[in-house]
């Protein structure tokens, strides 16, 4: 199977907070930055595909979207996944454009996390989770707490090895204005920063931030029709369990579901680890990433936190990752994930550009507690 989709067109808005700024408006700024980038006008776009917010209620976001942009769409739809909605969203998207279903498609995820009156972000977190989950207390961050520490028990990581993605993550967002966070920071800083749920600290868990993020796209056939397009070469999706209780095996060459999404979009792009130049991993927790580089291939079970403080994930490591400071330094949600690897496949990156634009980029959304995967292999045509 082949995608014979491309992305030809990306934005994102502005993030810096503003009191009384709705997610329609953040998703609307990040649209016209995409229609902008791509060279296409808002009627060119017949389909809209959405994540959700949880600062807003909507029933459904996408229609809203659309209503707001003032279009009538032949698809349209709102994607909830957790944090692996971004990376859906352009799964999605390539699914709609081979069955025909539309022929050039918006896809965006924009919430306004900060900006919100009065919105208990926490509280709307946990309402998603279980009947069993909810009414103990165990918040996202205890899960993976947990997590964690049955990592540390059964591989020896230490917590010196697992601050060091902060670490290499901040560094990335020193080259970034637009980060939430630029000031570099130590493994030191880490670990005396305030312990959240142990073993996690307070700079080894995401932000909470406003965000927008969009992306275009159609198909390959049309790909002389713009500048600079990139090949959704392939793509994965798993979803394992609800409750972390029902997870199975967590630790069995990284997490299943991170494996499972992984392996099927080597498959579909005919590639493998070894073939891919630069990762934008979902870490909404340092240990998320250690796990992802695992499941994904990237390093044997147990290996990725020496890896990572050998120096793996920096701007001169062997797979460069989340160049834009990620969900630790830069900002939330994990479509900026995609805008950034387009941004570093195009070479307009600015600051933070690496010096050899990637050919080849995978994109990783965990949503849940390792519940929901989406993988992403990105191409230049």
């Amino acid at each position: 199977m082949t995608t014979n989709a491309i992305i030809v067109g990306s934005g994102e808005a502005d993030r810096r907070p503003r009191p009384g700024r709705t997610a329609g408006e953040l998703a609307v700024e990040s649209a016209r930055a995409a229609l902008d980038d791509a060279g296409l006008k808002i009627s060119d776009i017949d389909g809209i595909l959405t994540g959700y917010t949880v600062a807003e209620s909507h029933l459904d976001f996408s229609c809203h979207v659309a209503q707001e942009l003032g279009v009538r769409p032949k698809l349209s739809a709102t994607i909830s996944r957790s944090g692996a909605t971004g990376a859906s969203l352009v799964a999605s998207a390539a699914m709609a454009l081979t069955s025909g279903a539309c022929d050039t498609v918006l896809a965006l995820w924009a919430d306004n996390r900060v900006s919100a009156p009065e919105v208990d972000i926490v509280a709307s977190f946990a309402s998603q989770f279980t009947g069993y989950e909810l009414p103990y207390g165990p918040l996202v961050a205890t899960q993976y707490a947990l997590i964690a520490q049955r990592y540390m028990a059964k591989y020896g990581l230490t917590p010196e090895e697992m601050a060091t993605v902060a670490v290499a993550f901040r560094d990335h967002a020193s080259r970034n204005p637009h980060a939430r966070f630029r000031q570099p920071i130590t493994i030191a800083d880490v670990l005396s920063s305030t312990l959240i749920s142990s073993p996690l600290h307070k700079l080894e868990c995401t932000l909470v931030t406003d965000f927008g993020g969009a992306v275009i796209m159609t198909r390959k056939e049309r790909a002389r029709d713009f500048v600079k397009p990139l090949e959704l070469l392939g793509f994965g999706l798993s979803t394992t369990h609800d409750s972390i209780l029902c997870a199975p095996g967590l630790f069995a060459g990284g997490a299943t579901g991170i494996r499972d999404a992984g392996d099927r979009a080597y498959r579909m792009a005919r590639l493998g680890p070894r073939d891919i130049e630069m990762a934008q991993l979902y870490d909404c927790f340092t240990i998320t990433v250690l796990l992802e580089l695992e499941g994904l291939g990237f390093c044997k079970p147990g290996e990725a936190g020496a890896a990572v403080a050998g120096g793996l994930l920096g701007r001169n490591g062997a797979l460069p990752s989340n160049t834009n400071g990620g969900m630790l330094s830069c900002a939330n949600g994990g479509i900026l994930h995609v805008t950034e690897a387009v941004a570093q496949m195009r070479g307009t990156a600015g600051e933070r550009q690496l010096d050899r634009r990637p050919a080849t980029v995978l994109v990783h959304g965990n949503g849940g507690i390792l519940a929901i995967h989406a993988t992403l292999i990105l191409g230049q045509v």
